[in-house]
């Protein structure tokens, strides 16, 4: 029903507990992701990520009514059962992504049991909530140092640098052909991901590494200066061939202060390729 009450945490657990629990099939029960996350901050947004190891995945997969349990599910998908998008999980695993008409949302996925070792092996961010058998004896204290910033090799920072240049040039090849969706499109997916990359290891050189910036970099802006902050949040102007060109050239000015700022602090030999891209991109304007 439309404007119902979210349920509240406690009543999907008990619910939650009480599906896992009647099924003898289901022989294990996890949850994952933000909610054991020691630290992300809670709130009513969350999502349930629900994994249920299974004696049978099959024997669930054959029909969505057993899924009626859960609640009024107003929309689902399931991604492994789609053609035009490539599964995320291995072969034999099934996902289904519910959202429910109070506003709850659960990701559930069921793992066959025997892929447990798999399953615990590929996400630190598991709590075992049921284990029937005794089945996950080893499972550890959810963490996501994993995902952290941590400390670059120099290797790394000359491998982001070159990147970074090269697809720059893209960018700007496509602005002078007025293919504003192709350089967008390689600003977004390589320039910007290298930028981030940049600034996260600057944050960690001031705020020491290993540092948490959060799933897509999502607390990376509170380690920044009010200058950077700006900086950054313009490269997001891209609606026209001036603004995407200014974009660029803030994002060299922006990637080129970060990576002075790594490479004193750790000690590094900082690439000096600036001014030959720039030189090359004059070379590219001239043509036209």
């Amino acid at each position: 029903m439309e404007g119902a009450l979210m349920r509240s945490p406690d009543e999907m657990f008990a619910l939650l507990d009480e599906i896992a629990a009647s099924d003898e099939r289901i022989r294990v029960m996890t949850l994952e992701g933000s909610r054991v996350n020691p630290n992300a901050m809670p709130d009513v947004w969350q999502d349930y990520d629900i994994t249920f190891l299974v004696t049978d995945v099959a024997s669930f997969t054959s029909s969505d009514e057993w899924l009626e349990c859960f609640g009024d599910i107003v929309f689902m998908q399931k991604p492994e059962a789609m053609e035009l998008f490539p599964p995320d999980f291995p072969a034999g695993w099934f996902s289904y992504l519910m959202l429910f008409s109070d506003g709850v949302k659960i990701d559930l996925t069921l793992v066959p049991l025997d892929d447990r070792d798999a399953y615990f092996a590929q996400d630190p961010l598991i709590r075992v909530l049921l284990d029937k058998d005794g089945a996950c004896p080893g499972a550890g204290q959810p963490s996501d140092e994993r995902f952290w910033v941590q400390k670059p090799p120099p290797s790394h920072v000359l491998d982001c640098a070159n990147e970074f240049y090269l697809s720059c040039t893209y960018v700007a090849r496509g602005l002078l052909r007025d293919e504003l969706l192709c350089a967008n499109w390689t600003f977004e997916q390589i320039v910007r991901v290298e930028l981030l990359r940049m600034l996260g290891y600057a944050a960690g050189a001031r705020n020491g590494f290993p540092l948490n910036t959060g799933k897509h970099d999502k607390r990376l802006l509170r380690f920044l200066s009010d200058a950077e902050r700006a900086t950054l949040l313009a490269t997001y102007r891209l609606d026209t061939v001036e603004a995407a060109g200014k974009a660029l050239h803030a994002a060299m000015d922006l990637f080129e202060t970060s990576m002075a700022e790594v490479c004193k602090v750790l000690s590094y030999g900082c690439p000096n390729d600036r001014p030959k891209i720039e030189a090359y991109m004059k070379t590219l304007k001239a043509m036209g």
